[in-house]
């Protein structure tokens, strides 16, 4: 695994890759103390502090996404590499780096969130997503209609009261309320194209920006009035992954995988990837513009990455 750092006067930007052992996704602590990676081939998750030595890790089969939860929780699905990984997500304390599995009953859960109270997950092979309460670890299933989607991975509204979810077979953005924590109720569907990848709030919540992998481009989506206002395009982006804003919102960081395969699940026909299967470039975009101002080789398939305010 090699990392990457990116600093910037309001942002530590730190990238993953590895064409052995690849992260999914690294999430900071909000003071920058520690971070999380998850090591798929390795088959944990593992904790470093600011010195980026490791402090802390915790087994289980074929991690994947990440999302801190209230204080003191990590909550961990399953990577898309997997073809038949456990049923189940874990909850880790942070601290101590110790938790459980919770089963959450739908194959390969991949995408992950967590907000008051509630964490949410989805699969990657049927149409359903289950919230999961973390007083009592109670789990509800939903069924989500449509066509069969491949749930990528979620995002939280600032106000944690819409989740979004992006699909990699759909190729749809799906939007749902949060009124109901425990019964998450889609709201709108919304096409972008083959390969909808990590989709992301803008810090003020007024848009969403999502990597389209196929199109190699990021769509932006109006939250007033769920239309896509925007596809930002430029030759540097292949094969877009993930994007985090910097804390005040006036730089967008996007990681590029240009990579000849793809994890995810080579059953769909026309969702092959074209990459070339060399060096994956750190994309930096003015968000006013929406205009890439600087492209960063940092190394083979970059995937994860996460912010944290100084």
């Amino acid at each position: 695994m090699s990392i990457a750092r990116v600093d910037q006067t309001s942002a530590i930007a730190v990238i993953a890759s590895s064409p052995v052992v690849p992260s999914r996704l690294v999430v900071v602590e909000p003071d920058g103390s520690h971070w999380y990676v998850s090591l798929i081939g390795a088959n944990r998750v593992v904790k470093f502090d600011r010195q980026d030595r490791i402090v802390g890790q915790f087994e289980m089969e074929t991690p994947g996404m990440l999302a801190f939860a209230g204080t003191d929780q990590l909550v961990v699905s399953r990577s898309m590499s997997a073809v038949n990984p456990p049923a189940r997500v874990a909850l880790i304390n942070r601290a101590s780096m110790t938790g459980d599995e919770i089963d959450v009953l739908f194959s390969r859960p991949h995408p992950v969130a967590a907000a008051e109270g509630y964490a949410y997950t989805g699969s990657l092979g049927v149409n359903q997503i289950a919230s999961i309460s973390l007083t009592d670890e109670k789990v509800q299933i939903v069924d989500v209609a449509g066509p069969a989607h491949s749930f990528v991975q979620f995002a939280l509204s600032p106000d944690r009261r819409t989740l979004v979810g992006s699909t990699e077979v759909s190729g749809q953005l799906l939007v749902f309320d949060l009124s109901t924590r425990a019964r998450p109720s889609l709201r709108t569907a919304i096409d972008l194209g083959k390969m909808v990848f990590d989709p992301v709030f803008t810090p003020d919540g007024k848009f969403v920006w999502v990597p389209v992998k196929m199109a190699n481009e990021i769509a932006v989506i109006d939250t007033a009035t769920w239309a896509v206002v925007a596809r930002v395009r430029d030759a540097a982006f292949k094969q877009p992954h993930q994007v985090v804003f910097a804390p005040d919102g006036r730089t967008a960081f996007v990681t590029n995988n240009n990579k000849m395969d793809h994890m995810a699940d080579p059953a769909h026909a026309g969702h092959e990837m074209a990459g070339m299967d060399g060096v994956g470039a750190l994309v930096v975009v003015d968000v006013a513009s929406r205009r890439v101002t600087k492209s960063l080789p940092l190394g083979k398939n970059l995937t994860g990455m996460g912010t944290a305010g100084r």
